[in-house]
């Protein structure tokens, strides 16, 4: 009788346990803000449950709600800088919370505004042919103030795709970026500086040159290598008078030489987009056959500072070597095994997913060469609660992270 009492009360526990931690997790994900999740998932992380049974949740995400906003929505929000970002995303009329949709983002033209554009202006407009029943479509807004190519629109572009995130069920790995003229260069650049939510990019009539112009106010440098973890659907005219084939054909066929995928469609018009309809059929193929890997076996990434445009995919990079004007990391997943080339980089950081790495065997990491970190790795909630603030996704869950340093080099 108390061997059956004792089994109640322990059933009795787990239940307790298991309704906590639900709780725990809605209180998360409602939060709107990523420092706020933070606590909120440190909070979790303490809390008394396997990290098996914690891991399982995260996968399946949050309970979504019927009751959501519908068709157009005009929303504005505060950026980092301080600056007030306009925004609109239209939802399907028969969106239904059981079905994940792709989302697609459009990154206009004309960027050279003095203010940013205000609420019921119609800039979206210029997008509405390849809106549909079966995607979600943001429209961010860009001016002088905040060019597509630079950082507060990384942030900003990013926080929209949270915020819809929290609200929606999105397929994590249908997420594209679409851009128009200006808008298209600044496809370019966020394919070259914060590649990782992205499924593909689709730039139209621009052109990747602007971008080594410092006159344009462009935040950072773009590499070449890191557009190889890109596929990209490219349309320009032959007869543009500001970006004709002739001079970007060039610098997509060094994209492509540094290992990027693309496919590209000259159209014989001007700088317009009158060819869209002809198209619509070829990039919804592209569409389709581009879902994005969230955990690539191959990442090139470079960059000039640690403190932004530092990460891709399972690596970040954490410290350039002293008077190094930049540094890159190229790593190489077999297995457990990660090979890394590196140059001008002092120290990087792997963030370790079950979905790549078995964690009861050793994990090694060779860097130029020479080994430099192996041993079995303790899965820890901690880690996958952070990254899971951080990200928002529930297809990138890391189970733990290593800092790897890197000998100096002769």
């Amino acid at each position: 009788m108390i061997a059956g009492l004792l089994a109640i009360l322990a059933v009795v526990s787990s239940a307790v346990q298991e309704g906590a931690l639900d709780r725990a997790l809605d209180e998360l994900w409602s939060k709107e803000d990523v420092s706020s999740r933070e606590k909120a998932a440190a909070a979790v992380a303490r809390m008394p449950a396997s990290f098996d049974s914690l891991y399982q949740r995260l996968e399946r995400g949050p309970r979504y709600s019927k009751d959501v906003k519908k068709g157009l929505v005009e929303e504005s929000r505060k950026g980092q800088n301080g600056l007030r970002q306009e925004y609109v995303f239209l939802v399907p009329e028969d969106y239904h919370p059981d079905k994940k949709y792709r989302v697609a983002f459009y990154l206009h033209g004309g960027v050279n505004g003095s203010e940013p554009w205000r609420k019921g202006d119609p800039w979206w407009r210029r997008f509405d042919r390849s809106f549909g029943p079966e995607q979600i479509s943001a429209l961010p807004s860009s001016w002088r103030g905040s060019l597509w190519w630079q950082s507060s629109q990384i942030e900003n572009l990013g926080a929209i795709l949270d915020r819809i995130k929290r609200e929606y069920n999105v397929d994590e790995n249908r997420v594209y970026l679409f851009g128009v003229s200006d808008g298209a260069t600044g496809v370019y650049y966020h394919a070259g500086k914060a590649p990782t939510p992205w499924a593909a990019f689709l730039p139209f009539i621009g052109h990747p040159g602007v971008l080594e112009n410092p006159a344009t106010g462009v935040d950072g440098e773009l590499f070449v290598e890191n557009l190889a973890n890109g596929a990209f659907f490219v349309v320009n005219g032959e007869m543009d008078e500001l970006y004709p084939v002739t001079r970007v054909k060039p610098y997509l066929d060094a994209f492509a030489k540094a290992g990027a995928e693309i496919v590209f469609h000259p159209q014989p018009g001007g700088h317009n987009t009158r060819w869209w309809n002809t198209e619509q059929a070829a990039i919804d193929s592209f569409l389709e056959s581009h879902p994005r890997n969230p955990l690539p076996d191959l990442v090139v990434w470079e960059t000039e500072r640690t403190d932004r445009f530092a990460r891709a995919y399972w690596l970040v990079i954490e410290e350039l070597e002293q008077g190094a004007a930049s540094g890159s990391v190229a790593l190489r997943r077999e297995g457990n095994r990660v090979e890394a080339q590196v140059r001008g980089v002092a120290r990087f950081r792997l963030l370790l997913s079950p979905g790549q790495f078995d964690f009861s065997q050793p994990i090694e990491v060779v860097t130029n060469g020479a080994g430099a970190y192996r041993s079995v790795v303790e899965r820890s909630p901690e880690t996958l609660m952070r990254w899971t603030a951080r990200d928002n996704d529930r297809t990138i869950l890391f189970a733990a992270e290593i800092s790897v340093a890197v000998p100096p080099s002769r």
